[in-house]
């Protein structure tokens, strides 16, 4: 899941202009280039390392700035100027000079375009209402889509985490015939529904309200850093699972 926009999705991050959401577990990016080749990121990367790595986690230095720099520079525009015009022209600008960048080098796009659709959706919104709050109304839907697809994994008894590390890693493919990796996937899962829960939770009152600059705050914090700590918590449970598995 790679998690350069703000909300990560569990098997890539939702197109939002957070950032990588927040995100459900998400698979990591198309193949990089040859040569110097740009490091995979995102849950699907971090999976199926030995050691927890936070750079794979968001892509390093470049995954935070495509992650937080939309919303950044939104609300310290619009706080600035008080022109919605201004603020979420120069917002979707910066999102689409990132992926400009990646097409250049020939890197995967497609993290940046969501938040390039999600950003652009938003600008149209807050303009035509005038308020600096509509920005942010893709990244809630999304979220909310987001925690409708993985609570209707689990009702399904098909955790959404599961499906994606049973694709990812050929040591738990038969995941769903485990009674200990299903108890696994199902407790990764309900983190990413606690996640897009509390983001829900926090930022839709702010949204409501009003209160621009609180919520551009919220989704910051609750996008990357939020991001690491539960894909932190997965990884523990899927290492906890291999070594179990390895003692038997």
């Amino acid at each position: 899941m790679s998690p350069a926009t703000e909300d990560p999705v569990p098997s890539r991050q939702l197109p939002s202009q957070e950032s990588p959401s927040s995100p459900p577990p998400h698979s990591s990016p198309d193949p990089a280039p040859s040569g110097d080749e740009e490091r995979r990121s995102g849950l699907g990367a971090v999976l199926q390392e030995e050691e927890f790595s936070v750079a794979a986690a968001i892509g390093g230095p470049r995954g935070i700035i495509e992650s937080a720099l939309p919303t950044l520079l939104f609300v310290v525009l619009f706080v600035s100027t008080r022109s919605v015009m201004i603020a979420a022209v120069a917002a979707t600008a910066a999102v689409a000079v990132l992926l400009i960048a990646r097409i250049v080098q020939r890197q995967s796009i497609s993290t940046v375009l969501g938040g390039l659709i999600a950003a652009a959706l938003g600008a149209v919104l807050a303009i035509r209402s005038g308020e600096g709050s509509d920005f942010y109304w893709p990244g809630i839907v999304t979220n909310a889509v987001a925690l409708l697809v993985l609570l209707t994994s689990l009702a399904l008894r098909r955790p959404l985490v599961g499906l994606m590390v049973g694709l990812l890693d050929p040591r738990v493919k038969d995941w769903v015939e485990d009674p200990d990796a299903r108890r696994v996937y199902t407790r990764a899962t309900l983190l990413f529904v606690l996640l897009y829960a509390a983001k829900l939770a926090v930022q839709l009152p702010l949204l409501l309200t009003g209160q621009v600059a609180a919520l551009g705050a919220a989704k910051i914090a609750m996008g990357l850093p939020a991001f690491v700590i539960v894909a932190y918590l997965v990884w523990l449970m899927h290492r906890g699972l291999l070594a179990r598995r390895d003692r038997g």
